[in-house]
């Protein structure tokens, strides 16, 4: 007769040979975890600091982006003209009090001719340069006072010039020059640049910014876990110092920068930069006779960030853990001989109990259950986190409502009308990139004396809007806006007043370096013309049918919000003959990037609406959001795509 045995007896020899063998499985895999916890500490500790630096770099790096847009349009305008020294200071001294990190701008053209504002030590000092009439001369200004230096200086033959011509042959907007010794301070540093056509000159629009600035906030970023966060360029010199760096005098570190990282005398810093750049994982390499984790990633064209962690700081602690684990497993097996039974019966129950409730969260059922009774702390604990996963994915579903209510909300905002103009053809659309976009349009009809109207029309006004950004935040820019226009059309307002008042009302509402770039059209169907107005919004696209040729219009002022006051001057009206077409686009069409990185461009955008002129306005725009969908072959869109078009038929 086979033996038999208890339930108690069963319970307990199954329990205690389970338990033999789980602690000796978990000896051996904590082990195995520790090894690849170490790994993930440091990928998740590296990639915390190199995102921090990259966002940093960003912060730092956006303003002076900004800046070149609003120099670039102001350059297309013929504004920049280095023979204008005080206008040229009036425009861009603004613009340098505003970003402190930049310390000069440029501008220069073809013939050798530049003008720098240059900001020193609180005081402010321009410099003009004529290769072609001055030769070796350049006029100093500072304190009012005018001085004749002899310099060899060309500015056609400086990186940053060269560099923004080719990049302008090759379709990219902003160069940025490899970090160099400026010619006059001889600060190092790095200047972006970009080049234009005005007139019959080419012009390259240049802003310095000093390494120094970049340096401060890498030491200031300060020893995470002891970890080593530094800057360096393509070619491995210096322009972000460690935190280590701090200690030492400012020569000392003015002079490291643009310097090979082995001059610092930091070896950990030479040998971090022997790991593969890029590499998504941390990799593990020695140093000085410790072991280190450590990764290198790629900023812009130029700039790397390198990050690196002692090995020990990460293992700290995980010797202690292992100790620990295995006494504990030593005390439970005691503890289950005494308790297997009562204990199996305690933890049983609830642990079925919250089995049956995950069950019914992952149906979808955000109901409360039946509540589990339980003394174990943990257990109660665990009843307590599920209960707040519930509430929490019930408000995830609800913010999901409310901001598909928000997209439709800004939709009903746009017209599901464009006023009916005799003799013209109009139509609009807007996408936004997420679920509410930054980007707006409208069109108000006015009656022959003038009210606004919703059937037939004499004249309409037209917006495009385009804020920084997409989501909630910019929707409400371009929809405080639309409602500003809308009041100011029934208050009978022109053009030169509506943009005046948006853009002192921008200034004081928006934070700093938020704008609204904005196009604003009048168009009269008895006369058939339309006055176009551009605050920072082009290029605007207008097809001459009669000469079979297209125009490409700039802006008039820079982007509403950024300056409290604009000299504004509405240019006159364009007369809109039979086949003519008036096309005004937001960047995100432009700016559509293919997988590669090729993007939509205004030439794409000319071909299709001019072999699809004769089509109705609604279907053009519909062929070139077609396009644009094809262009991005399934990839998300980056950035809100906003269309309008005027078509005299």
């Amino acid at each position: 007769m086979a033996r038999t045995l208890s339930i108690r007896s069963r319970l307990v020899g199954i329990l205690l040979l389970v338990i033999v063998v789980f602690g000796g499985a978990t000896l051996l895999i904590s082990m195995l975890i520790a090894r690849r916890a170490v790994r993930t500490l440091s990928h998740e500790l590296i990639a915390r600091q190199a995102d921090g630096v990259a966002d940093q770099l960003e912060g730092f790096f956006a303003p002076i982006r900004g800046a070149i847009d609003i120099g670039e349009a102001w350059g297309k305008e013929g504004i920049l003209d280095p023979d204008q020294p005080e206008r040229l200071r009036a425009l861009l001294q603004p613009v340098l009090e505003k970003y402190p990190q930049m310390s000069a701008a440029l501008v220069a053209d073809d013939r050798g001719r530049e003008f720098m504002l240059l900001r020193k030590e609180g005081k402010w000092i321009t410099r003009q340069t004529r290769r072609d009439e001055w030769g070796t001369r350049a006029k100093w200004t500072e304190d009012g006072k005018e001085e004749w230096r002899e310099i060899d200086y060309d500015p056609r033959t400086r990186p940053w010039f060269v560099g923004a011509m080719e990049r302008r042959e090759k379709e990219v907007r902003i160069f940025w020059a490899e970090p160099y010794r400026f010619f006059t301070t001889g600060q190092p540093g790095i200047t972006a640049a970009a080049a234009f056509r005005s007139g019959d000159r080419d012009r390259v629009l240049g802003f310095d910014v000093a390494l120094e600035d970049i340096s401060k906030f890498t030491m200031g970023l300060g020893p995470l876990d002891d970890a080593t966060v530094f800057v360096v360029t393509a070619s491995q010199l210096v322009v972000g110092l460690p935190a280590q760096m701090a200690r030492r005098p400012p020569e000392a570190r003015r002079e490291a920068l643009l310097h090979p990282v082995a001059d610092l005398g930091i070896p950990v810093l030479a040998d971090a930069l022997s790991l593969p750049l890029g590499q998504k994982e941390a990799a593990r390499f020695e140093s000085g006779g410790e072991a280190w984790w450590g990764g290198r990633r790629l900023y812009g064209p130029a700039l790397e960030i390198t990050v690196a962690v002692p090995e020990k700081k990460i293992l700290s602690g995980l010797e202690d853990t292992r100790f620990w684990l295995g006494a504990l497993i030593v005390v439970i097996l005691v503890f289950a001989l005494w308790r297997a039974t009562s204990l199996a019966r305690r933890f049983a129950r609830p642990i079925e109990g919250l089995v049956a409730e995950s069950e019914r969260l992952s149906r979808g059922d955000l109901e409360p259950g039946p509540p589990i009774g339980t003394p174990i702390t943990e257990l109660r604990r665990l009843a307590d986190a599920q209960d707040r996963m519930r509430e929490s994915l019930k408000k995830l579903v609800q913010l999901e409502g409310e901001l598909r209510v928000a997209r439709r909300i800004q939709q009903d905002t746009f017209p599901a009308k464009l006023p009916d103009l005799p003799g013209y053809d109009c139509a609009g659309f807007s996408l936004p990139a997420a679920e509410t976009g930054g980007d707006s349009y409208d069109a108000v009809g006015l009656g022959p004396d003038g009210a606004v109207t919703g059937g037939a029309a004499a004249r309409a006004i037209f917006l495009v809007a385009d804020a920084t950004g997409h989501g909630i935040g910019p929707a409400l820019s371009v929809a405080q806006v639309r409602a500003m226009l809308r009041m100011a059309v029934r208050a009978g307002r022109g053009i030169d007043e509506i943009v005046r008042h948006l853009n002192e009302q921008l200034h004081d509402d928006l934070e700093s370096g938020r704008f609204v770039t904005a196009w604003f059209g009048d168009l009269d169907a008895r006369t058939g013309t339309l006055t176009s107005f551009s605050a920072g919004q082009g290029p605007l696209l207008r097809y001459d049918a009669r000469r079979g040729a297209w125009e490409e219009r700039g802006s008039d002022l820079p982007p509403l919000g950024i300056v409290a006051s604009l000299a504004i001057e509405v240019p006159p009206p364009v007369e809109m003959r039979p086949g003519d077409l008036f096309l005004v686009l937001s960047d995100g069409f432009y700016e559509a990037a293919a997988p590669g990185g090729e993007l939509f461009g205004a030439d794409r955008v000319r071909a299709l609406v001019e072999r699809r002129r004769a089509e109705p306005a609604e279907r053009i725009l519909a062929g070139l959001r077609e396009a644009v969908d094809a262009h991005l072959a399934g990839a998300p869109a980056a950035d809100d795509r906003t269309a309008l078009l005027i078509k005299r038929v």
